[in-house]
């Protein structure tokens, strides 16, 4: 995993797995207050927690953190043939549909690190599976199975909307009722909890790491909910979209390509529903796009991953339909209908053709060098840690990107610091760099002594542009002073005020 805490969530799984297995408590112990884990519900960290106590080594455990990783692909994988069978496909097409996931280089992706979206996705369609069954039982079971779903992401919650929902409209309102029931203590037990032992205050940098909803508050009102709207939906469109055209050229007409698949997608969704097919997974999917609609950080794919196997069923579908319009086309009396048609279908056909290439590149090329580059960069980062763990104070609290990453590699606390969303919405640049300016002051306010900045630093946020005017004004802090260098990254020893 040398790409590991690259997109920091997977950072703060860890090490709050680690604080339950070694009796700590379900906490955030990299941070100098080692709050309560407030943030993300305990099932994926409790289920990675066995991989601290089956080896507390790190970072030789994350050998086994991989294969718990890959088991919950593999299952996933399961699930998804077992819910298309249930759909009524034939075992040719499920064969199809599941290849087609598990060959995707996002699959791929976060099925090889400690995220929660594949285990997550576990749980919904294990949600379906049971919820399409007769009986009290296996309603009561489905609830369990949402239960846990909430208790992996607090997205979860889009099923107690959803599957209530279907099982009215197909007239089954006891079990709708009994399904709620069931799933209710599993949500209402992590709220009471949350609220609980939450860090009380309005320190920006605590709500990023404690809190969900006052995040989502402090980012999203009603001042720059229309952008916020405007943006998300652009956002979802493109990150559905990216799941089968991945996003190796960042360029607009290669967007707007990939939101045209997206559109198909959806599409071959709605011919789903008309036949009475995926109808339960559609409305999950309908509430799910809603929160992410209005959530305060743009959907990438990640994000959507847990739709991907509707998504795809439904791209299928609407290629099925426009394969039929085609021949249809093609056996046309008029030769310009039937020139059309063939035109059009070789664009077609060059598209799917060009996705398959891209995604077997990104595959099996482009995710490889970005592992070998990652590995670069972690090798100058651990020597950096090796350097701090020898010379800093044991006590001493470091300001980092990758905090996680450095308490475990030194046992020194910390935070990142973190750039509002509402900036990058309203594409405010300077606020952007400006929470840069006068660093030694913001260390003064959280106890931080150190600083280590590298290169690669912001790159979850910003462009190259911001990320380069932070490192001029960081090199340029008198208040900086700048004590061990490693390949990309500087330790710095941040100045006391009154010098």
């Amino acid at each position: 995993m040398p790409g590991f805490t690259h997109l920091h969530d997977d950072g703060l799984f860890f090490i709050s797995a680690q604080s339950l297995a070694t009796g700590g408590g379900y906490r955030i112990p990299s941070l100098p207050e080692n709050p309560a884990q407030t943030k993300f519900p305990p099932l994926y960290p409790l289920y990675l927690s066995v991989v601290w106590r089956m080896n507390p080594a790190f970072p030789a455990n994350l050998v086994l953190g991989s294969v718990g990783c890959w088991m919950a692909l593999a299952a996933c994988l399961a699930l998804t043939w077992r819910l298309y069978r249930s759909d009524g496909a034939s075992e040719k097409r499920t064969w199809v549909l599941v290849a087609l996931l598990g060959l995707s280089p996002y699959m791929i992706l976060f099925g090889s690190m400690m995220f929660s979206e594949i285990f997550f996705t576990c749980f919904v369609l294990a949600t379906f599976l049971l919820a399409r069954r007769e009986g009290m039982r296996a309603i009561v079971a489905a609830g369990v199975m949402a239960g846990l779903a909430y208790l992996a992401r607090t997205a979860g919650i889009a099923l107690l909307i959803s599957v209530p929902a279907w099982l009215l409209l197909r007239r089954e309102g006891r079990r709708a009722g009994i399904f709620a029931l069931t799933m209710l203590p599993f949500v209402a037990g992590w709220m009471l909890w949350s609220h609980a032992y939450r860090v009380p205050g309005a320190d920006p940098t605590l709500t990023y790491y404690t809190d969900y909803l006052g995040y989502q508050f402090a980012n999203v009102g009603f001042d720059n909910l229309a952008v916020v709207l405007w943006k998300n939906a652009d956002q979802i469109l493109y990150g559905m979209g990216s799941l089968v055209l991945p996003k190796v050229f960042d360029a607009l007409p290669m967007k707007i390509l990939t939101q045209v698949i997206a559109v198909a997608m959806l599409a071959g969704v709605v011919r789903m529903v008309r036949r009475g097919v995926a109808v339960d997974y559609t409305m999950f999917a309908a509430v799910s796009a809603g929160i992410l609609l209005v959530w305060h950080y743009p959907a990438t794919e990640r994000f959507v991953l847990p739709l991907f196997p509707l998504l795809i069923a439904g791209l299928l579908t609407e290629m099925e339909h426009l394969a039929k319009m085609l021949r249809s086309g093609l056996r046309h009396r008029d030769f310009g209908q039937r020139a059309v048609a063939a035109v059009f279908g070789a664009g077609v056909a060059a598209v799917l053709i060009g996705a398959l290439a891209l995604q077997g590149y990104m595959s099996f090329v482009y995710l490889k060098a970005s592992a070998d580059q990652q590995r670069a960069g972690l090798a100058d980062r651990r020597a950096a840690y090796q350097w701090m763990s020898a010379n800093l104070p044991a006590s001493a609290a470091v300001l980092s990107y990758d905090d996680s990453l450095l308490y475990l590699y030194s046992g020194h606390r910390g935070n990142y610091k973190p750039l509002m969303p509402r900036w990058w919405y309203a594409e405010d640049h300077a606020s952007m760099v400006n929470a840069y300016r006068n660093l030694a002051a913001y260390c003064a306010s959280r106890g931080l002594t150190y600083v280590y900045f590298t290169s690669e630093d912001l790159s979850r946020e910003t462009g190259d542009e911001d990320r380069l005017a932070v490192e001029r004004i960081i090199r340029a802090d008198p208040a900086l002073v700048p004590i061990f260098t490693a390949g990309i990254g500087t330790v710095y020893r941040v100045r006391p005020s009154s010098q």
